[in-house]
């Protein structure tokens, strides 16, 4: 029996791509990094077929064609932003070592702004050794942009900081309380 041409035509046709393609795995490169056209590409739009070889031929280059023609991998070097920063847990330490804590994690201490924490204390310019009782934002938040400001209310001493009367530090100033 002597095999029929028109039903070996799809088979030499994916051999012939194939083997034009370099079954190697990887394409002609030229030396400015610009991938070149595949020749499987060049051999699957000239060779005559019938129109159902030609699609099987083109689906069979395109499966095997070399990833390195697809895109250029330029995306994946360049640098990945810079996580947004968080909030550091500042409670309990000095407004002092908040500054020198947010130089440590390459924040402004300029963004720092100081308040007293309660209504009837008045807090002193120089206020380096006082507690921080509370920040907002609070600790963990993010503190997406360089401006964002952040405030920590201070108390002279630590203990003061669970002291409150209606946000005062003392009771007879408190305008709600009766005597």
């Amino acid at each position: 029996m002597v095999p029929n041409p028109r039903r070996l035509a799809p088979s030499v046709l994916v051999v012939g791509v194939l083997a034009l393609a370099g079954c190697s795995g990887g394409g002609t490169q030229t030396g400015d990094a610009a991938p070149v056209t595949s020749a499987a590409t060049a051999a699957t739009t000239t060779a005559p077929a019938p129109a159902t070889a030609t699609a099987t031929a083109t689906a069979t280059a395109t499966a095997t064609a070399p990833a390195t023609a697809s895109a250029p991998a330029t995306a994946s070097t360049a640098p990945a932003p810079p996580p947004d920063a968080v909030m550091p847990a500042l409670h309990s330490r000095t407004y002092e070592q908040a500054r020198t804590e947010f130089s440590r994690q390459d924040l402004s201490p300029a963004r720092l702004t100081a308040a007293a924490q309660h209504k009837d204390v008045t807090l002193p310019r120089d206020h380096d050794a006082w507690y921080i009782c509370d920040t907002s934002p609070r600790p963990g938040d993010p503190l997406p942009a360089a401006t964002t400001t952040v405030t920590v209310k201070l108390a002279q001493d630590f203990s003061d900081c669970t002291t409150s009367f209606n946000g005062y530090l003392y009771e007879e100033n408190d305008p709600a309380s009766t005597p």
